[in-house]
């Protein structure tokens, strides 16, 4: 994997993949803030804005577009931490 050229080292590799769990939870935790920013904004906006369609829309709007944004990266998230987990268990069939 570690050639020459590679700044990296095997161990340093090996290293940053026994954090791979660590940096999963950060994705879940960031979503999980997402939909409770999301939840907030349908509690405390939307009630006051509930005297016509567009302006339930537009106080709405917005939250739902982070939240969009929020499934998106999470679900980029989860796909790099399976290519991580790939990447590990490449490395333990190589080093049998």
């Amino acid at each position: 994997m570690a050639d020459e050229q590679s700044p990296l080292s095997q161990a340093d590799i090996e290293e940053r993949i026994r954090r791979v769990g660590r940096y999963s939870r950060f994705v879940k935790a960031g979503l999980g803030v997402i939909v409770g920013a999301f939840l907030l904004a349908l509690v405390a906006v939307l009630p006051a804005n509930l005297d016509s369609v567009a302006a339930a829309v537009d106080a709405i709007l917005l939250p739902l577009i982070f939240v969009g944004m929020g499934l998106l990266l999470f679900g980029i998230g989860m796909h790099l931490h399976l290519l991580h987990l790939n990447l590990v268990h490449q490395l333990q069939k190589q080093s049998e």
